[in-house]
């Protein structure tokens, strides 16, 4: 379902890392036009990517990288407290052994047969990240999201603001957040994607009826 890389096991995934790196420029260069200081053409690693990073994997069946995120401990230097500290104009940006930051959660929608599919890979990526702090005693995750990822993700995880959204020179709002790790996260998260299918067709609904 979902594959997790830690420090511990790295070096039996340095092929599925570097294949991660090359989708994620695809995906957030290429396609969502972001711009990265200091990273190479096709390569996206920044110095968020450390020694301490744990790395989630959606694979395909042939064993491609389909989806990723990255998780980092707030202990250390991470992208909220380094990059977006300012955006934190309602409280200050959670710091502890058990908040960890999430960042680059990424999917290859592109390679994806259908909605269904595109739902259950992102509902697999957040179920690694679920299971993975569950098992570490991480009771928190920080994030920096646009506004339409924040709306979904409030119907999953506890999710309360840390800033008003922001808008830096492009279209998207961002906001940053903090959300509650807990089983009750994993039962709604496993709910989901039992019901893929329901809640897909839901959301079409309203896309299919414009288009009429």
């Amino acid at each position: 379902m979902f594959k997790i890389i830690t420090p511990d096991n790295r070096g039996e995934y340095r092929d599925l890392i570097h294949a991660m790196h090359e989708m994620r420029y695809r995906i957030v260069v290429e396609e969502w036009g972001w711009h990265i200081p200091g990273i190479r053409v096709g390569y996206d690693k920044d110095q968020f990517d450390t020694d301490a990073t744990v790395y989630v994997l959606v694979l395909s069946r042939d064993g491609d990288v389909l989806a990723s995120s990255r998780l980092n401990p707030t202990t250390r230097p991470h992208m909220m407290s380094e990059l977006f500290a300012d955006y934190c104009d309602l409280q200050s940006y959670p710091v502890g052994s058990d908040v960890w930051e999430c960042s680059r959660f990424v999917t290859d929608r592109k390679r994806m047969r259908d909605p269904v599919e595109d739902f259950r890979t992102r509902c697999r990526l957040g179920l690694g990240l679920t299971v993975w702090c569950l098992d570490h005693g991480v009771s928190r995750l920080s994030w920096l999201t646009h506004q339409k990822f924040y709306n979904l993700v409030q119907r999953v995880w506890s999710t309360e603001p840390l800033g008003l959204p922001r808008r830096d020179g492009d279209d998207w709002a961002w906001i940053p957040a903090v959300s509650k790790i807990d089983k009750a996260t994993l039962d709604r998260q496993m709910d989901r994607y039992r019901d893929a299918e329901a809640i897909v067709a839901e959301y079409l609904v309203p896309k299919l009826r414009a288009s009429a």
